[in-house]
């Protein structure tokens, strides 16, 4: 018998041992590098945004709340799974999670999960608050976040294409607020000043009501309260005066009062309108003394002013302060506004109010005074001041330090013009100025929702529909199916 020819590609027993030891050593080792890879990913890692749409970015105001947070946050999103606003909750509480390591998120649907009931106790939810909420926790404290405040929708389609469209989302404004106002110490109160027929912040009607504008107080934990200085003086507690158009005159022990207040580091919201001007209200020489000139006039602005609309005047030029930095990219609209100006004779020295003018029209914008309709001043006209005094700059200022911001408008906060341009974002940006809020100064805005519609005609839909369940599988396994037979050759 011939000498028999060994198969080239024959292994022995020990070497085909040899060869599984190997493989599962280098499988081993595999694993242990992914696995301990991970485990150093989770704790040193980097999140970047590979999209230009800022839609997932969360905002530097964001940021900086989450990177300064020392106590520990507990959130319980209490929301049915199959609600609309669900997955935009869950993405950017997971952003939150990602930035913050003190954040505890718990997921509880209240329509299938036993722990619903638990988690009613021990929030102490009433009837009123049966579901669909985010709740935050901190301390001993909570912030409850409802569904209806996280997102605005637009109803114009109801009737033709019977559906509602969420255009803006919330979330991520509110949730900050929210975690602010549970690991803040220091609660904030603001008060309206009434009896001289003011804005009224709990009134709904469009053109004189300020309910969206104290809102706007509420989101940044800032409680409203009405107040009255004939028979009261200003509480210990007031962080923020608010005196929005008085129509009628303020009673000279009333000013003596809030003169006293801004002496001992009070913070003023002072605004006026075309409809004021006919009356010295008194707070107009309250003002003076503070360096601030609040103008018996009105103002115009032909390159400025809406085509359909030319008392309304579109702002864009904004000064160097913190209130109105973050708007350099955006407009305010006013209409009739007045002028506020620094005073010419206001001192200079080192103890002296500083006054800083915030806001003015274009070169064109053209000053009248009643009762001649023909211009008494062009050119550059400023609408808004903001004052200061007591503090080093640069420094952060703290009780003891005056703040009031000016503004010769008030409609443009009414609840219908509210929400015209940034009306609303140069509301809480003043807000948060006056009490001292500087980590808040940026403003977080809605995120708008950007909706996409594809339409496709049934052959398109079909084509489609084969596409991905036949010819791109059907692919794979024809490619599969040649490597087979080629290495079977």
């Amino acid at each position: 018998m011939g000498d028999e020819a060994i198969p080239p590609f024959s292994f022995s027993p020990a070497r085909r041992w040899r060869i599984g030891f190997h493989v599962a050593l280098a499988s081993a080792a595999t694993f242990s590098l992914v696995l301990m890879a991970n485990y150093l990913a989770a704790r040193h890692f980097k999140q970047m945004e590979w999209t230009a749409d800022p839609q997932g970015n969360l905002s530097p105001v964001t940021l900086r709340v989450l990177s300064s947070l020392t106590n520990q946050v507990k959130v319980v999103v209490f929301y049915d799974r199959r609600g609309t606003l669900y997955s935009a909750i869950t993405r950017l509480l997971n952003q939150f999670q990602s930035r913050c390591p003190k954040l505890e998120v718990e997921y509880v649907d209240y329509t299938i999960a036993p722990r619903a009931e638990q988690v009613r106790a021990s929030y102490q939810l009433d009837d009123a608050e049966k579901g669909d909420l985010v709740i935050f926790s901190s301390g001993g404290k909570k912030k409850i976040v409802s569904a209806r405040e996280l997102a605005e929708y637009d109803y114009s389609g109801v009737f033709t294409e019977r559906k509602v469209k969420l255009t803006k989302f919330k979330g991520e404004l509110l949730f900050t607020s929210a975690i602010c106002s549970v690991v803040d110490p220091r609660p904030a109160r603001a008060y309206f000043l009434e009896g001289h027929r003011e804005y009224d912040p709990r009134e709904a009607e469009d053109q004189r009501g300020y309910l969206e504008f104290a809102s706007v107080l509420q989101e940044n934990n800032i409680t409203v309260a009405p107040l009255t200085l004939l028979t009261n003086d200003i509480p210990a507690d007031c962080q923020l005066l608010v005196i929005a158009n008085p129509l009628n005159p303020i009673a000279e022990e009333e000013l003596e009062k809030i003169e006293k207040y801004l002496a001992l580091g009070g913070r003023l919201l002072a605004l006026f309108s075309l409809h004021s001007i006919p009356t010295q209200t008194g707070l107009e020489k309250l003002l003076a003394n503070w360096g601030v000139e609040v103008g018996r006039d009105w103002v115009t602005d032909s390159a400025q002013s809406k085509s359909d609309q030319p008392s309304h005047v579109v702002v864009t030029e904004f000064e160097d302060h913190p209130i109105v930095r973050p708007l350099r990219r955006s407009r305010l609209v006013l209409a009739f506004p007045r002028s506020v100006s620094r005073r010419a004779s206001t001192p200079r020295s080192v103890d002296a109010p500083r006054v800083t003018e915030l806001a003015s029209t274009s070169p064109a914008g053209v000053l009248y005074k009643p009762p001649r309709k023909v211009a008494d001043r062009k050119g550059r006209i400023p609408l808004m001041a903001a004052v200061e005094k007591g503090s080093i700059e640069g420094i952060t200022a703290d009780r003891g330090v005056t703040r009031i911001v000016v503004v010769g408008e008030s409609l443009f906060w009414a609840n219908k013009v509210i929400d015209l341009e940034a009306n609303r974002d140069f509301a809480r940006l003043v807000v948060n100025w006056l009490i001292n809020r500087e980590t808040l100064l940026n403003g977080i805005g809605p995120r708008p929702i950007k909706e996409y519609t594809i339409t496709m005609t049934r052959v398109e839909m079909k084509t489609i529909q084969w596409l991905l369940v036949a010819v791109l599988p059907g692919s794979v396994l024809c490619v599969g199916v040649l490597v087979w037979a080629r290495r079977r050759s």
